[in-house]
């Protein structure tokens, strides 16, 4: 058994025989019953184990079209073998059997010519079973190139752009902290073109996909980073007067730098392959509260972000012993800010004499104020569409509690500032915290605990 594990370790791989013995068969069991902490790493080691028998994996392989419509099911080479005993197969569902003989005897053989002989001969053979179902040669081709595109482009999923967002970081930063007009605009420039291949992927995902990505976590990390870029844009449109431009680019820019390197380098847990959607997502409610909530998750975090570098400027204020630390906040809240006028008739984050303090916790307010709201609205909404699909609309699902755990620290942070003296870190302490839980949610939820919203982590 030791050496065994020590192999495991070793090589991260294990042989079903090792699952036969009874202690493991015992442990097994007793693991399973635990449905917080491992119940769903049992699943998965027992679905991995099913896979890996030939007869399951042929009869997921269901490629062959029916004769049929869009609503038909497809069928595997087996059932259309089944099939000539009935009936005569045509001419291309014969080659298509051929084909796959063909290549399925290379595979046994370990041929690779066999091999590829017969995938070519399948990709030729089977568009023609039925050309109005089967995807057209130009999403097959995006989707070839979709998940291997040039390393300039991102390379595989196109999530490699992070580092374009993490360069575009450098001059954001720059024109935040120093004001920098040409570090501003070089700044912007960079985010544009990683924003341009961020919505390249949704697109071509969209496309080869036929419908919104919005069905795993993959796509729910990399829409939400997409929706916080849409925003940052629109709001540094209309407030490139203000003293906050370029803050909310660099906020988006961190976001969609971080959603995108996990994606890249946690493929095991973000699963980028395109599946079918699940029937119970099949509900006009699903697109508004998913939408909506991962909106509102990418906006706490872009208010982290400026919470994080108030905390780092207070910091630099105590090691130079700069007195009045705790009047570095906007007087009037976050969209206040952008309304109520200063004594020259400007609001008060257009001025350029206000403080990058101020300035960097009107912005976290303005992300905190807005993301309360849309998290309230997606909350709401998910409780109607867990009515539509689930009979109920709320069952204190892990996932619906912790979403509901993040909207209390955000009330409590609304009240709070209201009352403490340090309104600024008082902020900036919940807004970071209220960002952990909302991590928390959306990790530690989503692939450790089971409840009705594990499929999210397909």
């Amino acid at each position: 058994m030791d050496a065994r594990l020590e192999r495991f370790i070793e090589t991260g791989l294990m042989s079903p025989a090792f699952f036969n013995d009874p202690e493991v068969g015992t442990l097994m069991q007793r693991l399973s019953a635990d449905l917080v902490r491992t119940a769903k790493k049992v699943d998965q080691l027992e679905t991995a184990l099913t896979l890996r028998r030939p007869e399951v994996l042929r009869a997921q392989f269901t490629v062959v079209p029916p004769a049929g419509g869009f609503e038909d099911q497809w069928l595997t080479f087996e059932q259309l073998r089944r099939r000539a005993a009935e009936q005569p197969l045509s001419a291309d569902e014969q080659r298509a059997l051929a084909a796959w003989d063909t290549f399925s005897t290379g595979w046994m053989n370990s041929d690779a010519i066999e091999v590829n002989r017969g995938a070519a001969a399948l990709a030729e053979v089977l568009p023609t079973l039925n050309p109005s179902l089967y995807p057209d040669r130009a999403r097959l081709a995006s989707e070839s190139w979709y998940f291997n595109p040039p390393t300039w482009a991102g390379g595989r999923n196109m999530v490699g752009v992070w580092i374009y967002y993490a360069l575009a970081m450098i001059p954001l930063l720059l024109s935040v902290v120093f004001r920098w007009k040409g570090a501003h605009w070089v700044g912007i420039m960079m985010f544009l073109i990683a924003f341009g291949f961020h919505t390249a992927a949704i697109l071509l995902r969209w496309y080869v996909a036929q419908r919104w990505p919005n069905t795993n976590m993959f796509e729910a990390v990399t829409t939400a980073a997409w929706f916080g870029g849409c925003f940052a844009i629109v709001l540094e449109v209309f407030l490139w007067k203000y003293s906050l431009r370029g803050l909310l680019a660099l906020c988006s820019a961190a976001a969609s730098a971080v959603a995108m390197m996990a994606a890249k380098f946690m493929p095991t847990y973000l699963n980028p392959n395109i599946t079918n959607q699940m029937p119970v997502l099949h509900d006009v409610w699903l697109y508004i509260h998913t939408k909506v909530i991962i909106f509102s998750y990418c906006l706490i975090f872009m208010a982290s972000v400026t919470a994080t570098l108030y905390v780092v400027y207070r910091g630099i204020m105590a090691v130079r012993g700069t007195p009045n630390g705790a009047l570095q906040f906007a007087r009037v809240g976050g969209a206040g800010s952008l309304i109520v006028t200063n004594p020259s008739g400007g609001a008060m984050l257009e001025s350029d004499r206000t403080t990058l303090g101020q300035v960097l916790d009107g912005t976290t307010m303005i992300l905190m104020e807005l993301s309360f709201v849309l998290l309230w609205a997606g909350i709401v909404m998910g409780a109607i569409w867990a009515d539509h699909s689930w009979g109920r609309p709320w069952g204190w699902d892990p996932k619906e509690v912790f979403a509901l755990n993040t909207f209390i620290i955000f009330a409590i942070l609304v009240h709070v500032r209201l009352k403490v003296r340090d309104k600024g870190m008082w902020t900036a302490a919940l807004a970071m915290i209220g960002c952990v839980v909302m991590l928390f949610n959306w990790i530690v939820i989503n692939f450790t605990i089971s409840g009705l919203h594990s499929y999210a982590g397909g």
